[in-house]
């Protein structure tokens, strides 16, 4: 295994910035989900918070609103800890190299759901990471610097 991830440099070495990009960005997913323990995000109803916020915007309807209104308003525990933990899997999957596939998908669906629902978003820059998963998603950013090249090369497939 670490003789697959020492020859992913050379036969995929050209996706090196790529591999940067991904670890930082699972840093970054590591860092945020410290910051956010450290900070009491799990004893403070935050997301119930930022729902009802969000509905005095700008109200939405459909089944989501119904979805986050009996599911996730009064259960902002269970919904904070759900955030938290997906939040764990993409940073260490990100720099580990392993799962990225499946890790960019819910990172597109948790940053499309962050920037459209909650409002999180400070500045329209912001929205770009959505596009930086998609990106990971399209090229198997995990193949270069990542365990994934191992997997790729026994197990040809979709998911490495």
């Amino acid at each position: 295994m670490l003789a697959s991830y020492l020859e992913s440099i050379k036969y995929v070495g050209h996706m090196f910035p790529v591999a940067f990009v991904r670890i930082v960005l699972g840093y970054q997913y590591l860092s945020l989900v410290i910051q956010r323990v450290q900070s009491g995000y799990l004893e403070h109803a935050y997301i119930s918070d930022r729902f009802k916020l969000s509905l005095e915007a700008e109200p939405v309807s459909g089944i989501y609103y119904e979805l986050l209104k009996n599911i996730v308003q009064p259960y902002w525990l269970m919904a904070t800890y759900v955030l938290i933990m997906l939040e764990v899997v993409i940073g260490v999957s990100y720099i580990l190299g392993f799962g990225v596939r499946v890790a960019s998908l819910l990172g597109m669906i948790l940053s499309m759901h962050i920037y459209l629902y909650f409002d999180f978003v400070s500045s329209p820059g912001e929205f770009y990471v959505f596009y930086i998963h998609l990106l990971f998603f399209m090229l198997g950013a995990g193949r270069c610097l990542g365990l994934d090249y191992y997997f790729y090369k026994s197990r040809r497939g979709l998911l490495w």
